[in-house]
């Protein structure tokens, strides 16, 4: 099961026309897999429109209103398996008003297992711009005899359900928030996830537990000040329906992470969701940091300047955003004691257990980039390589070509697995041929440098004096001639 968003706007489309249509309709789509013990699985679909895009004119009641034609066609093997079109409404306001209500619409629309394209059509009815198309792949995955978790609904706000309707969830009504993203005027992080035949992974009302925590895209680390835990009774169907206080959580990016685990505490399943945060008022507070106690911890046992800059310099690769703007501040100064408190506190987030172990296990992969890649001009945690080793770990596979003549040297690292994506790669060069300063050059991993035209870089070498010159494409697409392109994609592709 997965959930998408999917962000739509008229904007590209009817950009071009001529000011007095001036409107360009704004809508977000969201959709989530569930499963029904009644009817089985079935897709969720949340739309919201832009009120201040859509026209509003005035109705039979005297007051202003917007009208949104919707189609969508679930399609699997060119064939129409479900199909919807609805008048999307929104609220009424009065013709003085200068407000335009947003308004969301809620279907739920019963689909078997299997690949699915969504066809959407989104008209605004009181408009002469071309409705927006747009087609959707959407994969519907449940098994009756696994256990299983859902996607994830956001919640924008909740209330008990006086009487069942489509927003109506264990009791709750459960209005949608179709983003993933999450500015700093929101302070609760609201979220509904779905786990599937517990009953019969664990046995019939036997005891299990999930753990839900916020965990940071760049470091992979969870952080313990978001999170919880659920003991539950087994079932068909369990509802984990939970707000976690994101009001001190820095801008990034994250994931939820929600786990399944047996009554001894062992994973037996985990889901990871992934949102952003705005948050530009908080981050690192100097008197937040300057409270930490360190004298019994790991870290009081450093006094030398140099040492604990190099310490502070080595976690950079795995620093979240507001983390890497303190490190930035705290090196300019000579403040043994800030520096301390720092570095016990970053430890402290990832371990709240025992941040010295945790910070024993980095500091030993630091040891480790620092003999591979470091020189005597730049510590191993400063290149590259040495950046991907610690935010990542070892690869699967590293391959080397280090003495072709026509092309520079180079290395690619795959992961079998890497942020719950399949076969990641990267692709390191060494532009200057000597020495062992390899740029990243070329990533299929989400957030990392990414260049079409990699393998034009990679052979660039056989333009210099003394080399033979191959083939020049002419539109900057990956190069596969004969010469050397499709003997370093074959490389790419299986190395």
């Amino acid at each position: 099961m997965k959930n998408t968003i999917l962000f739509l706007s008229l904007l590209l489309l009817i950009g071009y026309q001529s000011l007095a249509q001036e409107k360009k309709l704004q809508a977000s789509l969201y959709y989530v897999n569930f499963y029904s013990p009644s009817d089985g699985p079935y897709v969720e679909t949340y739309l919201s429109v832009i009120g201040n895009s859509a026209v509003f004119i005035k109705n039979d009641n005297g007051k202003l209103q917007a009208s949104i034609e919707v189609t969508m066609m679930f399609r699997k093997d060119n064939k129409v398996m479900q199909f919807r079109k609805l008048n999307l409404l929104s609220p009424e306001v009065e013709m003085s008003s200068l407000k335009r209500p947003n308004f969301i619409d809620v279907q739920r629309v019963l689909l078997d297992s299997g690949e699915y394209v969504l066809e959407l059509i989104i008209r605004d009815m009181n408009s002469d711009n071309e409705p927006f198309t747009s087609n959707v792949e959407l994969n519907v995955e449940y098994n009756d005899n696994e256990l299983s978790i859902s996607g994830c609904q956001f919640v924008e706000s909740y209330t008990k359900a006086k009487e069942q309707n489509i927003l109506t969830k264990g009791g709750y009504d459960l209005v949608p928030y179709v983003s993933n993203f999450f500015p700093d005027n929101i302070d609760d992080f609201i979220f509904n996830v779905e786990i599937y035949n517990s009953d019969k992974r664990f046995g019939e009302e036997a005891s299990y537990l999930i753990r839900y925590y916020i965990e940071s895209y760049d470091t992979q680390k969870s952080l313990s000040s978001f999170e919880g835990f659920s003991r539950e009774k087994s079932q068909e169907v369990s509802m984990l329906f939970r707000k976690i206080d994101i009001s001190k959580l820095p801008s990034g990016n994250y994931y939820l992470v929600v786990e399944v685990r047996n009554k001894t505490n062992e994973l037996i399943k985990q889901r990871k969701f992934f949102f952003q945060r705005s948050n530009p008022n908080y981050g690192y507070s100097l008197s937040d940091i300057a409270a930490v106690d360190t004298k019994t911890t790991f870290v009081n046992q450093y006094n030398d300047i140099a040492i604990l800059k190099d310490f502070i310099k080595s976690l950079i690769p795995i620093a979240d955003a507001s983390e890497a703007r303190f490190i930035d501040n705290l090196l300019n100064q000579d403040d043994s004691e800030l520096m301390k408190q720092f570095l016990y506190n970053f430890w402290l987030n990832r371990n709240g257990s025992d941040p010295a172990s945790e910070w024993k296990q980095y500091m030993e992969k630091v040891s480790s980039v620092n003999k591979s890649y470091g020189s005597q001009i730049k510590e191993g945690y400063e290149t590259d390589r040495g950046v991907v080793y610690l935010k990542y770990g070892l690869p699967n596979i590293i391959r080397k070509s280090e003495h072709e003549p026509n092309i520079y040297p180079f290395e690619i690292w795959q992961y079998y697995e890497l942020n719950g994506k399949q076969n990641r790669k990267f692709l390191f060069y060494n532009p200057e041929i000597a020495g062992n300063d390899y740029k990243l050059l070329h990533s299929n991993v989400q957030g990392e440098p990414y260049s079409k035209n990699w393998i034009d870089v990679l052979t660039q070498r056989s333009n210099l004096p003394g080399h033979i010159s191959g083939s020049k494409s002419n539109d900057n697409s990956i190069r596969t001639d004969n010469n050397y392109g499709s003997h370093i994609l074959e490389i790419w592709n299986n190395p």
